[in-house]
């Protein structure tokens, strides 16, 4: 074959479809320095941000997988980034820091010392609002744009620091685990508590929002999170009442996703998938992997389950009825929680080291209330009230 016509074939059998990614394949991988245990957050120009335990936080073309910038921190970086409403990006990492870098350039805006390591996840709240807890057992609020300490919980709380993130609620209410086995609702604004739950066991993950709805009484909704007491449990948002727990056979560290239907989606350390009915806590289905499970399940909006697992499987699955659609074999744990795209793009990192992009089926996530960790594709932790317009019902009343 003449050399043009060769070249001229090439285009066509790309252009036709023939080398193209077929669902569930990656498009592109981006390699780190150290395994990735933190979720990546997306702006809303493309950009991938994660951490790494190699002690960075990247930007990532989330087109092609090339690297726009990277920040350097002092230690290992667990906590996911969230992405304010300016576009800064905020993040805590192991050397008791927080950090506000410029999501444009890569450039540190302002730090906040803590007494301890920074597992926990930033959630963004009104006015850009950093919320965010420390392993020194202190929950604190920062002005987004200074770094400004607004707040910090109450020294008497939180006994055993904070590893878990905080879910914010539409009236402002937030919700976070702490390592003294209690689950515990603070006041966005002021950082006082409202009610604790106590549990048999530590809480690692963060909390998840679903069932929100309005009254001339006020807001109230159901709050979800797991325990290493081998639990999974909803409470009344209001009073933390218990509604009902659900008992697996592990440790549940990861968080849950809550679907439309208020279907409720986690992983436990008995290496199972579960869907329960969030309303009654009885099980729908359950799917076994290869071992344990701490990545939160994203729910795509053509009702397909997306889940890492420590046996080194990244899967897809019916949310229906559990039935594996496809996985795919990383070289390493999957603990970080995948962010589903706008154009059918599912992000995750791996203990490989890497960052993967697959092609996914599902144009986004769901319009759930809490349908991936952290809920939206910025991770800032706060409910997506847009698809219940009843609570607005009361509102100004």
């Amino acid at each position: 074959m003449p050399f043009p016509l060769f070249f001229l074939s090439i285009f066509l059998l790309f252009n036709l479809g023939v080398f193209a990614v077929e669902v569930g394949e990656p498009i592109w991988t981006f390699e780190t320095g150290a395994a990735i245990r933190s979720s990546p957050a997306l702006g809303g120009d493309g950009t991938l941000y994660v951490g790494s335990e190699d002690k960075k936080i990247y930007a990532i073309d989330g087109k092609t997988g090339a690297k726009k910038w990277e920040f350097l921190t002092g230690d290992k970086v667990l906590s996911s980034p969230a992405l304010g409403t300016d576009g800064t990006l905020f993040c805590g990492s192991h050397d008791k820091k927080i950090y506000a870098i410029d999501g444009k350039s890569g450039e540190k805006k302002w730090e906040f010392e803590t007494d301890g390591k920074v597992y926990s996840s930033p959630a963004i709240g009104k006015g850009n609002v950093v919320l965010i807890g420390s392993a020194d057992g202190r929950f604190y609020a920062l002005k987004g744009e200074t770094g400004e300490l607004k707040w910090q919980s109450d020294p008497k709380l939180f006994s055993g620091g904070i590893n878990s993130s905080a879910a914010l609620a539409f009236d402002e209410t937030l919700f976070v685990g702490g390592m003294d086995k209690k689950t515990y609702a603070l006041n966005s604004r002021t950082g006082k508590k409202k009610w604790e739950f106590t549990t048999g066991g530590r809480i690692g993950g963060s909390p998840a929002i679903g069932s929100y709805s309005a009254s001339s009484a006020g807001f109230g909704g159901t709050v979800y999170f797991g325990s290493t007491d081998d639990k999974i449990y909803a409470l009344d948002s209001q009073t933390g009442a218990k509604k009902w727990e659900f008992k697996t056979g592990g440790n549940v560290e990861g968080s849950c996703a809550v679907g439309l239907g208020n279907t409720v989606y986690f992983g436990s350390g008995d290496k199972k998938v579960y869907a329960l009915n969030g309303q009654t806590g009885l099980k729908l289905w359950e799917f076994q992997t290869g071992a344990n499970i701490y990545s939160t399940p994203a729910l795509g909006s053509d009702g397909v389950l997306y889940v890492g697992s420590d046996d080194f499987t990244f899967y897809a699955l019916d949310a229906k009825t559990g039935k594996e659609k496809w996985s795919l074999k990383t070289e390493g744990k999957v603990d970080s929680s995948p962010v589903v795209g706008p154009n059918g793009t599912v992000y995750f990192g791996s203990w490989d080291g890497k960052v993967y992009a697959l092609k996914g089926s599902s144009k986004g996530a769901t319009k759930g209330w809490w349908s991936q960790f952290r809920q939206g594709l910025s991770r800032s932790g706060l409910m997506d009230a847009s698809s219940n317009q009843r609570l607005y019902q009361f509102v100004g009343d």
